[in-house]
Order: C-alpha cells, then sequence, then structure tokens
C-alpha cells in the first residue's frame, strides 16, 4: 500500500511538473498580448479628443486588472517549479517566503479569513542553500503553519530579518511538537539553517553566503 501511494505522489509531481511547462507558454503569449494592447490605448489616445479619453482610461485599468492576475499566475507557477530546480543559490529568504504566501492563498479560509501579521525585511536576505531544497522545506513548514492557523482560527506570522532569519508560527495555538510535517521541514531545512522551536513560533536562522 504505501508503495502505491509512493507512486501515486510520484505520477500526481510529473503531471503538476508537466502542467506548469505547459502553461508557461501561453501566459507569456497573454502577457505580450496585454503589452500590445497598452501600445494600441497609447495611439488611440493621441487621436481621440480629451473629452473621450476616458474610455481610454477605463480600459487601461482592466487591461491593468489583468496584467495583475497574470503576474499572479507566474509567481504561483514560479512557487511550484521551483520544488524541482537544482540551482544552488544564492536565495532570497523573502522572496521564498513572499512565493509561499502567494502558494497558499490557494486555501480561501487563509486568504479571506485568517488574519496575517506579515514583516518582512527592507533589504534582501540572502542563504546558502540550493532552490529546490529550500523551497520543499518551507512547502511542508507552510502547510503545518497555514493547517494549524486555519484549524484554530488564529493569525498567522511570519517575519524575516537581518541574520538572515525566518520566524514563523501561528498567534495564541501552540506548535505540536510531533507534527509530521513540521519534522520534515526540519529535516529538509537543518542543513542549511539553525532552527529553534518555541511554543508557538519557529525560527531559523540560515547560514550567509
Amino acid at each position: 500500500m504505501e508503495d502505491k501511494n509512493l507512486w501515486h505522489k510520484a505520477a500526481c509531481g510529473h503531471l503538476v511538473q508537466g502542467l506548469v511547462h505547459n502553461m508557461s507558454g501561453p501566459l507569456q503569449i497573454l502577457s505580450m498580448q496585454v503589452e500590445l494592447l497598452r501600445m494600441t490605448q497609447a495611439k488611440l489616445r493621441q487621436a481621440l479628443p480629451p473629452e473621450e479619453q476616458a474610455l481610454v482610461d477605463k480600459q487601461e485599468e482592466r487591461l491593468a486588472q489583468i496584467e495583475a492576475q497574470l503576474e499572479r499566475l507566474k509567481g504561483l507557477l514560479e512557487a511550484i517549479s521551483e520544488i524541482t530546480q537544482d540551482s544552488p543559490g544564492p536565495v532570497d529568504l523573502n522572496q521564498v517566503v513572499e512565493k509561499m504566501l502567494l502558494f497558499w492563498e490557494g486555501d480561501l479560509k487563509f486568504k479571506h479569513q485568517i488574519p496575517k501579521e506579515i514583516d518582512l525585511s527592507a533589504t534582501p536576505l540572502k542563504i546558502v542553500a540550493p532552490l529546490g531544497e529550500i523551497t520543499q522545506g518551507f512547502c511542508a513548514l507552510f502547510w503545518a503553519l497555514v493547517s494549524l492557523a486555519v484549524k484554530e482560527n488564529k493569525p498567522f506570522l511570519v517575519k524575516t530579518a537581518e541574520g538572515p532569519r525566518v520566524t514563523l508560527g501561528v498567534k495564541g495555538a501552540s506548535l505540536p511538537q510531533d507534527d509530521p510535517l513540521l519534522q520534515a521541514a526540519k529535516e529538509l531545512l537543518s542543513p542549511f539553517a539553525e532552527i529553534e522551536q518555541k511554543d508557538q513560533t519557529i525560527t531559523l536562522k540560515f547560514k550567509t553566503p
């Protein structure tokens, strides 16, 4: 049974990887079409009298909304594809955290109902770690903490700072010591960071380039 589940997960992983690859092309084409429409809008604005340019402004607002959603989709695809990347780094810790937050907004309760206290460093935080392994570790870590935040209906916390370090947790909820996802995250991330788990938070201090 375990072998069957393992092969099932492996097959799902390959399907997702193929989906990401096949969606990248259409997204790029859509982005190019939006840019072409922007150029057309600019020419149209020049040709129209001032009293009719409000229509162009409205269309530009809609194009901006489309562009924002395309960028969001690109971010989601990048977050998924990075799990299998072999890039040795260095990696920007802030970008990893931002992509994880974007990815886990797929949980609608987490996105709309769970308060979030997010405090990311204003400067890039470079860490020495393979991108794929770091992404896998953060996937397990976020999975454990997002699930706990949704279950307990408590605020989700994340803060990055010089060190470089990141602290995550669920405000008002104790982190279970025997959570298999937390254990998996620690195992994946421990080669690259010192890990300290407290009652409600877990802090990772990473190696620097």
